[in-house]
């Protein structure tokens, strides 16, 4: 079967260490090279698109096959998958996490990890990694479950609002991408994670509120797919 081909920037496929343990990249630098410079121990692919690449060998990956639409559900992965790089960053490994070119299913995420373990908020945890990869931007739809995603695991009304443009009434954004003086509308706060989709999965809210936790459980995927991804 012929390689699946990307075409990506190399500003965005480059590979980021966001804090220590944690990395984040484009499909084009998932090489052997980089995985053995980086001493990656755990992959997360947050892609649909990108087959787990045969030449990275035996590291061991998750596939989480996400879509990089508004109408993706990543929400009910949050807990699970932020748990599992915290308990391998925990044990001294190296996580990569990687979509297609490191801006919007990779970003999210890694800013949930942030929100989860390292940060005091999700504004905190985006201007961490804004800092240190300027050209993250999740679709709109991964902000609403990151927003409700921060409100349900610190227990507040959240720290990033969604605005609106008044000459262009259709475009949604959180304010961190702007300066809140610049002609743009605060909308509601997204009050919880159920707000965000009907019929979303919210097994952590209920989870957390019956004082269970859930334990960190790999989910891999032992079977390499027979296509190589390239850049």
């Amino acid at each position: 079967m012929s390689p699946v081909s990307f075409n990506v920037n190399p500003e965005y496929a480059q590979i980021t260490e966001i804090v220590r343990g944690l990395f984040i990249c484009g499909v084009s630098s998932l090489t052997a090279e980089n995985m053995k410079k980086y001493d990656i121990s755990f992959i997360v692919n947050a892609t649909n698109e990108v087959p787990n690449v045969q030449s990275l060998g035996n590291i061991p990956r998750v596939k989480l096959w996400l879509e990089d639409t508004p109408q993706a559900s990543i929400y009910p992965l949050l807990d699970q998958q932020t748990d599992q790089i915290e308990a391998v960053i925990a044990s001294g490994g190296n996580v990569l996490v990687h979509c297609v070119a490191g801006i919007s299913r990779s970003a999210a995420i890694c800013l949930a990890f942030l929100t989860k373990f390292r940060c005091k908020s999700l504004r905190q945890a985006y201007q961490l990694m804004a800092q240190k990869r300027p050209v993250v931007k999740p679709n709109i739809g991964f902000w609403r479950q990151l927003i409700a995603y921060e409100q349900d695991i610190k227990q507040s009304v959240g720290t990033i609002q969604l605005i609106r443009d008044k000459t262009h009434l259709d475009q949604v954004i959180p304010d961190v991408y702007l300066d809140k003086e610049t002609g743009f509308q605060k909308l509601s706060f997204i009050r919880n994670a159920d707000e965000y989709e009907n019929g979303c999965n919210c097994e952590s809210r209920n989870r957390r509120n019956s004082g269970g936790r859930l334990k960190f459980q790999p989910v891999l995927e032992p079977v390499l797919e027979c296509v190589e991804a390239t850049a």
